[in-house]
């Protein structure tokens, strides 16, 4: 049995995960990082991005969860982690005409003379779109490589 931790994944509309975790890949703005039993406290800020958890079944396999998930942040204590994001969502849960709107919308937005907010805000939505495509499962969408 390996060793885990508590997880609470939430997002502003749902829990996304709560339960016990071996493992989780967050992407953070200075780089990706792992998170196991054990870890040092601390709290730090969420991009745009995939995060993927590993946590042991009750017949002691080990399962992966994968989740796009928008910005947000994440609370390391010493036996809980806490990630809250503005949404995330599993691939296979992800309505890609609905993303491709998105992106089209986002990328027409960037055109347009904006506010640093109102750009940041774009950009934003442009990536949660392109990483909602690349995750979603179509091997030709020009995005990703699954």
């Amino acid at each position: 049995m390996s060793e885990v931790f508590r997880l609470k994944i939430l997002a502003s509309d749902k829990t996304f995960y709560d339960g016990q975790a071996i493992s989780m890949t967050i992407p953070a703005f200075d780089g990706s990082y792992q998170i196991m039993a054990h870890h040092e406290p601390v709290v730090m800020a969420l991009k745009e991005g995939v995060i993927r958890l590993k946590y042991e079944k009750e017949d002691g396999s080990e399962a992966t969860i994968t989740g796009i998930n928008g910005l947000g942040l994440v609370n390391i204590t010493r036996d809980m982690v806490t990630v809250l994001v503005d949404s995330i969502e599993a691939p296979e849960d992800i309505d890609r005409a609905r993303a491709e709107k998105a992106l089209k919308r986002a990328m027409e937005q960037l055109r347009q003379d904006q506010s640093i907010q109102e750009y940041e805000m774009s950009r934003a939505s442009m990536a949660r779109a392109m990483l909602r495509l690349s995750n979603s499962g179509n091997p030709n969408d020009g995005f990703g490589d699954k």
